[in-house]
């Protein structure tokens, strides 16, 4: 039997992104690390630019821990150069928001959507 094809599919949630989203920067600062011979490095910044279409949350959703009031739900196309995580910055527009939680859609592993909360940081 066939496996099926989950490129096309992620294929499309980028086309439905870049057609009705925005553009976005998805940000990630690591800490630097120790070389011997020289000491501490500085911190890295990870920055990749992405499209995201930003939506609010339904007010039966907002469960106060996970989902409070204010946060919004980010749907990231998969072609970001890094997987968001909590912690990352999302710059939209003059919005600057913080990934609380990313569940990435993907089935068989391969990554058509990232569902991220985000909130204002």
């Amino acid at each position: 039997m066939a496996k099926f094809d989950y490129s096309r599919p992620a294929a499309t949630a980028k086309r439905q992104l870049d057609r009705f989203g925005q553009d976005g920067e998805l940000s990630r600062s690591t800490p630097g690390g120790y070389e011997p011979e020289t000491g501490p490095t500085a911190p890295v910044e990870l920055q990749s630019p992405c499209t995201v279409a930003l939506l609010d949350f339904d007010n039966r959703q907002i469960d106060g821990e996970l989902i409070r009031i204010g946060d919004r739900r980010a749907l990231i196309a998969p072609d970001v150069s890094f997987e968001p995580q909590a912690g990352d910055s999302l710059t939209v527009g003059s919005d600057v928001l913080q990934v609380v939680r990313n569940r990435p859609v993907s089935p068989a592993g391969f990554v058509v959507l990232h569902d991220c909360v985000v909130r204002v940081s």
